[in-house]
């Protein structure tokens, strides 16, 4: 008889968390809204805000190479 366990799928893998795809594209929507900020950012004028967002933008395009 088996147990059901919510946490292991059939072939033992995790249900928790997602897939490389799924992260990909998550980070890609991020890398979108910071690029806007930074665009907004630039417009105004504010360097302390385009000085953060340039910042995450490199963040996420180093987390995109792996």
């Amino acid at each position: 008889m088996t147990q059901d366990n919510e946490y292991c799928l059939l072939s033992g893998g995790d249900s928790v968390g997602m897939t490389d795809s799924q992260y990909k594209g998550m980070l890609l929507d991020q890398l979108e809204n910071w690029q806007e900020i930074l665009e907004l950012a630039e417009k105004s004028g504010n360097a302390l805000i385009q000085e953060k967002a340039e910042k995450q933008i490199k963040k996420i395009e180093e987390k995109l190479k792996l």
